[in-house]
């Protein structure tokens, strides 16, 4: 969990900061991530770091977390307005390969989901409200980190993820 003294610290400083961390979780899998080379990129203490972050790990989840609002955030009209699952998709997958974010969540989908799998389940916040919404997400989400995983495929799969979401649809 960021801390306090993080979140009061003027804007340049933080953007310093979480740019070091960003640069350390893309380059790094969190298991091979240290404090030391985030510090030493931005010139501050290790006690200085812990003020900011609990470990590595808050660090982590903050980035993700920031990473997330503003990837979902370009979304969010999409879903106002009734656009097909296979568009929110796309349009994630498409707005997360020309984001900043890129390597980092590709990072998160290749080395670091497995590992954090427990935390993230008690981190998610909107429930399913039934089977079909759930199923979709899962599949979503499996779809999301075999394109950004291989991109080629990005169509086929992205037209297998459209029928069976045709299919779990006629299951009402």
């Amino acid at each position: 969990m960021v801390l306090d003294t993080f979140e009061n610290l003027n804007i340049e400083k933080k953007k310093r900061i979480f740019q070091a961390m960003l640069n350390e979780f893309e380059n790094y899998p969190l298991h091979q991530a240290q404090v030391a080379r985030i510090i030493n990129e931005v010139k501050i203490s290790r006690g200085s770091f812990y003020k900011y972050f609990n470990d590595i790990k808050d660090a982590y989840w903050y980035v993700y977390q920031v990473a997330m609002k503003e990837i979902h955030e370009q979304s969010e009209s999409e879903r106002q307005h009734k656009v097909s699952y296979q568009e929110i998709v796309r349009n994630f997958v498409e707005q997360t390969t020309n984001s900043q974010y890129f390597k980092f969540i590709k990072m998160h989908l290749c080395m670091n989901e497995t590992l954090l799998k427990n935390e993230a389940q008690q981190t998610f916040e909107k429930q399913p409200a039934n089977f079909k919404e759930w199923s979709v997400m899962v599949l979503s989400h499996e779809v999301i980190r075999q394109i950004m995983l291989n991109p080629v495929n990005k169509e086929k799969l992205l037209d297998y993820f459209n029928e069976t979401v045709k299919k779990i649809e006629k299951e009402d």
